[in-house]
């Protein structure tokens, strides 16, 4: 079996950027990175230890499952004309699989790499792909929790918008219960729903905090003039 690290370098030479400050921008990278780990863990777990897995072929497709969002972002940025927007989720797996295949050709098995492709086509899909499941699941989990709103300030700040924004987008989410839909419908593994519970218990008293700091709600009685 190939060694992963040469595969990690290959994959940041794709997924890492430039910022809109132009410095470089491995926010991709990462993402791919932790969803390549979390996946990793999750196929230990007991519920999928009786699957039989090709866990190289599932740690490379984790790291390229997005790899087309790095090159429509850079498109975005520097066309005039932007028909990366018409592209749908459908056709951003299927460039990001091309994307692996072209990269990788000649460092991975070509059936291999074949397979790769296969699960990177079938990520949050209603797929039997075991690999692809498992994939799916990590990187749906990197999206709640604290993660979660770390990448969603993120895009606020970068949008230019402020804390109140983020605050009613957060709570315009629960209110249409829009946590425990995703938890219901984006996770397969049972494994992977307790764990976005845990974080999600942590992301919502993170913000709950955020919203009291921001109109010092959190102020003690005893402070407060009568």
């Amino acid at each position: 079996m190939p060694e992963i690290e040469p595969i990690i370098e290959i994959a940041r030479g794709v997924l890492v950027g430039r910022s809109p400050l132009g410095r470089e921008d491995a926010f991709l990278f990462d993402h791919s990175m932790r969803v390549m780990q979390v996946a990793g863990r999750l196929s230990n777990c007991r519920e999928v230890c009786s699957w039989r897995l090709d866990r190289f072929a599932m740690a490379v497709a984790a790291l390229f499952h997005q790899a087309a969002t790095g090159r429509l972002e850079e498109e975005r940025r520097t066309s005039t004309v932007y028909a990366s927007a018409l592209l749908s989720a459908e056709d951003v797996k299927e460039y990001s699989a091309e994307l692996a295949g072209d990269r990788l050709a000649g460092q991975v098995p070509a059936r291999q790499l074949e397979y790769v492709q296969e699960i990177i086509r079938h990520t949050h899909d209603a797929t039997d792909i075991a690999e692809a499941k498992i994939v799916s699941d990590a990187d749906s989990l990197d999206d709640m929790g604290a993660l979660g709103v770390w990448r969603d300030l993120r895009r606020s700040i970068l949008e230019g918008r402020g804390v109140e924004d983020s605050v009613r987008t957060w709570q315009r989410r629960e209110q249409y219960g829009y946590w425990d839909a995703r938890m219901r419908e984006a996770l397969r593994l049972e494994t992977s729903r307790r764990l976005a519970a845990g974080r999600l218990g942590a992301a919502r008293a993170f913000m709950a905090q955020l919203a009291r700091e921001r109109d010092a709600s959190d102020l003690p009685p005893e402070d407060q003039a009568t």
